[in-house]
């Protein structure tokens, strides 16, 4: 089984309706000694795609890196995402994709229900 594959059919929900800052995180990466600030993009269960608000942070993740999130304001639910953690599967600039370790424990409709 490809599991990268797996991964990249998961439904995914576009945040691009809500106003940028309530999808802000801080979060922290294995690699660096500082915390970043990001603003997500499209999430799923299984993961999620965000960018740095700080392109000189880029330098700060690298693939791989287990991602820690810190707090969180998610469509005004503070604490959605605090303490979750993440690993690093992809970057482009200042665009990064994530896979939740674990995976969240609500699925896409829930998600859904919770940008309304």
């Amino acid at each position: 089984m490809n599991k990268l594959s797996d991964r990249r059919r998961q439904a995914r929900l576009d945040l691009d309706s809500i106003n940028s800052f309530f999808r802000q995180c801080d979060v922290a990466a294995s690699s660096s000694d500082q915390d970043m600030d990001i603003t997500i993009l499209d999430i799923s269960p299984q993961g999620m795609k965000f960018s740095l608000n700080c392109e000189m942070d880029t330098d700060s993740i690298n693939q791989d890196d287990e991602i820690f999130f810190r707090g969180c304001i998610f469509n005004d639910s503070i604490g959605f995402l605090s303490s979750q953690k993440a690993v690093t599967v992809w970057q482009k600039d200042s665009l990064f994709g994530v896979k939740f370790t674990p995976a969240l424990d609500i699925d896409t409709n829930t998600l859904a229900d919770m940008m309304k």
